[in-house]
Formats: C-alpha cells, sequence, structure tokens
C-alpha cells in the first residue's frame, strides 16, 4: 500500500516520513520548498496588484487641484484688490528695510491661499524671519503630512 501512495503523502505522513530514503526526503523537502515560495510569489503578486488599483482608484481626487488651479488666478485678481491695506501698514516695516512691493507681495500670496473673504481686513503689522534648524520646503512638507491626517 506505501507502493501506491504519491511521494508528498509518504513526506507528510509521519509514520511513513521514516521509510523515506534520503533523496525522497530532499525531493520531498524541494517540493515543499517550492510550493512555499511559489504561494508567498503568487500572493505577493496579488497583494501588489491590490495595492496599484487602490492607487489608481484614490487618484481620482487629484483632478480636484487641476480645477483649484485657476482659483488662484482668480484670487490674484481678487488679492489685487487687499493689496492696499498692506501700503496703509507699510511705514513702520519699510523703516526696518522691506520693501512695501515685498508686502504687497505677501498680502497677495496671503489672500490667494486664504480666499477673498479671509483677506479682507487684514493688515500686516510686522514682517519677521522665523530661525528654523529645517529648510522651509520640509517644514511645508511636515504640515501638510500632518493636516492630511486631521479629521
Amino acid at each position: 500500500m506505501e507502493n501506491n501512495l504519491g511521494l508528498m503523502e509518504r513526506f507528510a505522513d509521519p509514520a511513513l516520513f521514516e521509510g523515506l530514503s534520503f533523496a525522497e526526503k530532499m525531493a520531498g523537502g524541494g517540493v515543499t520548498l517550492l510550493m512555499g515560495l511559489g504561494i508567498t510569489f503568487i500572493v505577493l503578486l496579488i497583494l501588489w496588484g491590490c495595492i496599484t488599483i487602490m492607487g489608481k482608484v484614490l487618484k481620482t481626487g487629484a483632478p480636484k487641484k487641476e480645477k483649484a488651479a485657476p482659483a488662484p488666478a482668480a484670487a490674484a485678481a481678487v488679492a489685487a484688490a487687499p493689496a492696499p491695506a498692506p501700503a496703509e501698514a507699510a511705514p513702520a516695516p519699510a523703516a526696518e528695510g522691506i520693501d512695501p512691493a515685498i508686502i504687497a507681495v505677501i498680502m497677495a500670496a496671503i489672500a490667494a491661499a486664504e480666499g477673498p473673504e479671509a483677506a479682507q481686513g487684514l493688515v500686516v503689522r510686522r514682517i519677521t524671519r522665523v530661525q528654523s534648524g529645517r529648510p522651509a520646503w520640509r517644514t511645508a512638507g511636515v504640515n501638510e503630512c500632518l493636516d492630511s491626517r486631521r479629521m
């Protein structure tokens, strides 16, 4: 009856395992190894496919940012209106060596980022450079990452 069983059936049965030759044990081990690696590889491919599909599905939110691109152009036009407000506050920073045109540009950027409603009545009182150990792009990236995780 032992001869009617296949190698893997005898390899899996603890009572019959002792009767296998060294070559049969090595062959059974090799088959087990290949099956384990094959299954693992197939599962990894399935996971990779799922992640790729999820990435493509979740990238549908990206066109919203593209639609928002024309808004800064409109916001820049709106930002031109609040620009005179900093000119009133410009004398104090101008004494510190900051050009009023720079202040107007900063105000326009704030108005473009915050929207026209938030920029109305906004006055720049002081502009100071912030000393930081990390570059501005890194700080912006960290802030963006943290903001995306807030609920």
